[in-house]
């Protein structure tokens, strides 16, 4: 009998340590690939941290593969930025992304499944975070099934049943889905326009001085070391489903009139809206670089000592809110 109930207990620990969606092509998986009609928008701006290629040998210098121009557009499999361990991407969009049924966007990366092991992959995974303000950012509950008793080499392969929300969990042109609802409501989140995208590398090193840990407080084990230019998460795209631009209805609700002049400016930058609504001015990293009520005449930003690139003007009011990308030449 006991023989019995150990059995038991072993096949039910085998099952729960594979419970989440299979790749891409078998019955039940989450994966998207890039040429799905879902995908309404990609990235338009990426700007990118990088991290060392091995966290513990800093004198191997920072992951150097892609430039930040490689995350974004449509996915493709080739052009890809290597984060490095811990490294981040930020990435920004024309049109904020918005919370509607299913998933909102999915994360492309360059996965590949290993020849001589079907059913398993080269993952390098990150964990992924949302903003609606550019400083604010908040994660999505990730869970790694993966063992951490023993440290995964740089070339070793998982299941990706074991991985559930983290990017990277799908081979290269199939993306992992993201949906908003599965993070809990803020009062800084508005999860109706979500403006900036964070991808952050997930080190994969089990060693607690440099681990880092999914939603329930396991240690995230992934191919390491990795110590080459290519080192870490290597960022493809991030595909948008629903955005303001294509959503039914969102507009009415959401934005305003707001209307920002000149677009590009070289200096002063000029915002009629409602008196009395919010104005903040974020860059590419999602950092305020200005902030200030508007007035009965308007609001004024000098941005003639801002650096040259794109910005994006946030302003809400009584419920509305309406994002404008800026040009600053």
């Amino acid at each position: 009998m006991k023989t019995k109930l150990m059995v038991g207990l072993m096949l039910l620990a085998s099952s729960a340590m594979a419970q989440f969606a299979p790749p891409a092509g078998h019955e039940g998986t989450t994966a998207m690939h890039c040429d799905s009609s879902a995908f309404v928008a990609w990235a338009t701006g990426c700007v990118v941290e990088r991290g060392l290629q091995q966290i513990n040998k800093p004198n191997y210098g920072n992951a150097s593969y892609g430039t930040d121009s490689d995350g974004i557009g449509k996915a493709n499999g080739l052009a890809v930025v290597s984060l490095g361990d811990g490294g981040k991407a930020v990435l920004t969009f024309d049109s904020p992304i918005c919370n509607e049924a299913g998933p909102d966007f999915a994360v492309f990366e360059n996965a590949f499944e290993v020849n001589t092991q079907p059913g398993m992959f080269f993952l390098e995974l990150a964990f992924v975070e949302v903003s609606s303000d550019g400083v604010n950012f908040f994660r999505f509950p990730a869970v790694s099934r993966v063992q951490t008793e023993t440290q995964m080499g740089g070339f070793d392969s998982m299941d990706p049943c074991q991985i559930h929300n983290f990017a990277g969990k799908y081979a290269s042109l199939y993306g992992t889905p993201f949906d908003l609802d599965d993070i809990e409501d803020d009062a800084l989140l508005n999860k109706m326009s979500i403006t900036h995208v964070r991808v952050i590398d997930v080190i994969g090193n089990i060693d607690p001085q440099y681990a880092t840990y999914d939603s329930e407080g396991h240690r995230v084990n992934d191919p390491w070391p990795t110590p080459f230019a290519s080192s870490g998460f290597d960022l493809d795209a991030i595909g948008v489903i629903h955005d303001m631009a294509h959503s039914h209805g969102i507009n009415d609700v959401f934005a305003m009139d707001v209307r920002v002049s000149p677009n590009p400016t070289h200096g002063m930058l000029n915002i009629s809206a409602p008196e009395g609504a919010y104005c903040q001015v974020f860059d590419l990293l999602g950092q305020s670089v200005a902030s200030e009520k508007v007035s009965a005449s308007g609001l004024h930003v000098d941005m003639t000592h801002f650096d040259s690139g794109i910005y994006f003007v946030r302003t809400a009011h009584q419920g509305k809110v309406s994002i404008t990308k800026v040009v600053k030449q």
